[in-house]
């Protein structure tokens, strides 16, 4: 039985952008906030995965380990054309202790020391990001830990987002005046203020071979603005 798993994730823009002009002692103004979102199909997808080799000194284990990661990183050089990508490898010795056993017959601390090489993936053909998952898993060299789908930042989906975000900042800011019976100036200040980070789909343990991948249809993007006008009495 294979679970299919649904991702989504909402993408935050945040940058330093800021234009403003000089306000004079005495001027009224009005600081609206805007909030812009576009709905984007995923571009790619970011993978993690870790090969853990065991040993019962830091030697015996990096020994061991040596030959495993360089069969781990030819393996992934030759599903290239599944649009996989390395783009980072880190490597890490670990030193595990047992608890001791809770019989006087049982030892009281075996120490076993785990090196292992995390590779960041990123897939870029979302049509074979099953297919490439369950090839890895099946190579018994990897622990599939991590996964999560994206939008490049050169997407035109977030200039649309963040356009959106002045249109509704602008709309926001003329109810105001209406409603107050005032008209609206100059922009001032311009502000693009930072949102919270992206919420990624990750699997904390190692994924199953079964389990389904399904890219979600879309991911949203989310841009937030903030923009002072100088107001004044209607003409």
């Amino acid at each position: 039985m294979r679970t299919p798993i649904i991702a989504a994730i909402i993408l935050s823009l945040c940058s330093s952008l800021s234009a403003a002009q000089p306000v004079a002692h005495g001027d009224a103004t009005l600081t609206v906030r805007g909030q812009g979102r576009v709905q984007v199909p995923p571009d790619h997808a970011n993978l993690t995965v870790e090969v853990v080799t065991r040993g019962r000194s830091p030697d015996a284990a990096t020994a061991a380990h040596r030959e495993r990661a360089s069969r781990a990183v030819t393996l992934l050089r030759d599903m290239k054309k599944d649009g996989l990508e390395i783009e980072r490898s880190v490597f890490r010795l670990n030193e595990v202790r047992a608890s001791p056993g809770p019989t006087a017959t049982q030892k009281r601390d075996e120490t076993e020391y785990q090196a292992i090489t995390d590779f960041e993936l990123k897939l870029t053909r979302l049509d074979a990001v099953d297919r490439t998952i369950t090839a890895i898993a099946s190579t018994g060299l990897f622990e599939v830990r991590n996964l999560r789908f994206g939008i490049d930042e050169r997407s035109p989906g977030m200039n649309a987002a963040r356009k959106n975000a002045v249109d509704d900042a602008r709309d926001r800011a003329l109810t105001y005046a209406q409603a107050a019976g005032v008209q609206l100036g100059d922009i001032l200040k311009i502000e693009d203020a930072e949102l919270r980070g992206p919420r990624d789909f990750a699997a904390g343990a190692p994924m199953a071979r079964n389990v389904q991948v399904i890219p979600p249809e879309t991911l949203t993007l989310s841009a937030s603005v903030t923009i002072t006008w100088r107001i004044g009495a209607k003409r």
